[in-house]
Formats: C-alpha cells, structure tokens, sequence
C-alpha cells in the first residue's frame, strides 16, 4: 500500500499543467464536445419566440485561466463566443443570462479576469462572475441559485482526478430540474490505485470489478457506477465519452440531463467527433476497421461491432413486439448511446423488406411529450 501512495504522490507531482504548454488531442476533443454541445443547448432557451424560462446559468467550477500557451481558447472563452449571436435576444427578451467561473488558483483567476478585459462591451449584456475558491465551497455557495423556479443550468466540472463529483454532489445535481451537466474524471487512475482507500472513499467501484475491466474500457466502468446512483423509477440520462491523452491514459466525460432532448443533442455532437462508435476519441471497442474497408465475405463496408450489435437487437426487439412504438424506439436507441438516424436506418429496412406496416415514426424528443 505504501508503493502505490507514493505512486500518487509522485503521479500528482508529474501532473502537468495544462495551460502551460499547447492544449493536447484529448483536451482538443472535450473541448470540442463542450463547444458544440453549448451550441445546441443555448438556443432552447434563448432563440425561441416564447419565453419559458427568463434566468439561464452557465457554471464553470474549474475555469482555468482562459486559454492555453498558444492562446488556443479554453471553456470561459468559448462560452463568451458562443453566446455572442444571443446578445440581441438577450436584450430583447429581457432574459437574464448569468456566466458564472470559478478557479482555484489566483495566478490563474488574474489571468482570466484580464483575458475578458476585451469583450467588456458585450459583458454588459449579461452577469458574470469570477471566484477564487475550493469547488466545494464554490458548489455549494452556488447551489441554491440552480434550484429556482424559473431558470435552467447549465454545469461543465472539469476537474482535475476524481474527487470533486463526489456521490454527495452527483445525486444534487441529478434532482435539479432543468439542468444538463458535463463532468472529465480521470478513469485511469481509477484503474491504476483501485484499492486505495482515497480512490475507495470518493468512487465506491469494486476493485476486482476494476482489475477486471479492459483498460480501454474503464470508462464505460466509470459510468455504470454513477448510473447506479439514480433511482430505477428516476427518468434521467447519461452518456459517457472516453479521451485518450497523448501518453495514452484515458480519461472521460459524463453527460447528464433529465430531459430526452439534452441527452439526443449530446450524443448527436458525440456521433460527430466519432463517426464510428459516438463515444472516444480512439478505437474503444478495437475494431481495427479502416475507413470503407469491406468485409471478405459480404461485400459490404465493415461496421464497427457496437453499431451492428444494437442494429441486430433493434430488429429482434421489434419483430419481438417488445418494442410497440415509435415511443419505445427512440428511447432504446438514445439509451444504448445511439441517435435516431441509427434507428430509422433499421426501421426502414424492415418496412422495405416488408417485415413490418409501412409507417411513419416520429423518432424525435416530441413524441415524449
């Protein structure tokens, strides 16, 4: 035991900080996946005619200065774009739209504040504002302004390890209402000190159930233990992405929403980064399938085993009637970390090979209304 503490320690002091040199692939990709989601989810909520909800919260618990070494941007700065072609909306609508950052080092936190010197005309338009605290002292002096009636968040924590997205905190998230999240934890070092007891006291996964687990895969370990956090009569979603760093330990995101439409925008802007399996930047499952690549004995271009797997148990479910509807359809599909373009590929070729009525489906988030 005393070898793998000192192994945390020596792990912790090589930790390098990341805004200090230029952003990584892996850092590029969450990065990405944080972008495109904040750009599908802003205009729910400030593009359209009718106003539902006038407070919109955006919370980044571990801002980081704002940038990296080559001024490529960090989340602050992507959030301050991307709500630039809201500011109209924002003024018309009267909406209160709250940008709130948190970073735990003051060197960093200064840099920020100077970072956002020039956006100071358009700051104006909404609040903003910028601690120095623990995450715990910040979470939970920003907790109550989550749960008001009339707003909707926003969270992305991204932290550095595991601690901070403790059992405690997930579970408050989960029961805000009107709240997306997206959390990194660093799964690989779940994997590498399983048994020791800082890793047991914040994230309570067996560790033979770790030893266990591919190293590629424990990710997907990662978020079958906070998916047993939520109660089975509890309606909400998670979806994980797993980032391979450049020296080739793996790290993730977890997405949460309690709403179908949260959970279908998010995976839409993972199937984007990848193309072939919606969840990591590597070959997680290790297919080794180059693009267009044909099979020997079909003719036909390879899929990936995850895709034809959920194409084969779509159909069998169907035609087992356990699936009646375009209701049950869709929600299969955005449950096993699919998008309805997957499913209506299988539902039309069942129409054509006459297998089932010809129909229209509505695999949207409308139809669970």
């Amino acid at each position: 035991m005393t070898t793998v503490n000192n192994d945390m320690q020596t792990t912790k002091i090589m930790a390098k900080d990341i805004h200090k040199v230029p952003f990584d692939e892996g850092t590029k990709a969450k990065l990405s996946i944080f972008q495109d989601y904040l750009k599908a989810w802003l205009p729910v909520f400030l593009a359209k005619e009718e106003v539902y909800w006038n407070t919109i919260n955006v919370f980044d618990f571990f801002a980081g200065p704002g940038s990296d070494s080559r001024g490529a941007m960090g989340t602050p700065l992507i959030i301050i774009e991307e709500l630039r072609p809201y500011l109209d909306k924002i003024k018309q609508k009267k909406l209160s739209v709250n940008l709130y950052f948190n970073e735990y080092s003051k060197p960093k936190q200064e840099e920020l504040k100077a970072k956002l010197l020039p956006y100071g005309k358009e700051l104006k338009t909404y609040s903003i504002e910028i601690e120095n605290l623990d995450f715990k002292e910040s979470f939970d002096k920003q907790f109550p302004k989550m749960g008001k009636s009339n707003c909707a968040n926003l969270l992305f924590l991204d932290q550095s390890g595991i601690k901070h997205i403790s059992e405690e905190v997930f579970n408050k998230i989960t029961n805000l209402k009107r709240t997306d999240f997206l959390f990194f934890i660093s799964s690989s070092t779940i994997k590498r000190f399983a048994e020791h007891p800082k890793i047991i006291q914040y994230i309570k996964i067996n560790p033979e159930e770790v030893e266990n687990t591919p190293y590629h895969e424990i990710h997907r370990l990662v978020l079958n233990y906070y998916k047993s956090l939520i109660s089975n009569n509890k309606e909400y979603y998670l979806a994980p992405f797993s980032l391979r760093k450049d020296a080739g330990a793996v790290y993730g995101l977890i997405f949460g929403s309690g709403h179908v439409l949260g959970i279908e925008k998010f995976l839409i802007t993972c199937w984007k980064v990848d193309p072939e399996r919606g969840e990591a930047n590597f070959d997680i499952d290790e297919d080794k399938i180059c693009p267009g690549q044909l099979d020997l004995f079909t003719g036909e271009v390879r899929k990936p085993k995850k895709i034809d797997l959920f194409e084969k148990e779509l159909k069998e479910r169907i035609l087992s009637q356990e699936l009646k509807n375009d209701k049950d359809i869709y929600l299969f599909t955005l449950t096993n970390g699919f998008i309805p373009a997957h499913a209506r590929k299988v539902t039309s070729k069942l129409i054509a090979d006459k297998k089932i009525a010809k129909c229209h489906l509505s695999l949207s988030h409308k139809i669970c209304k």
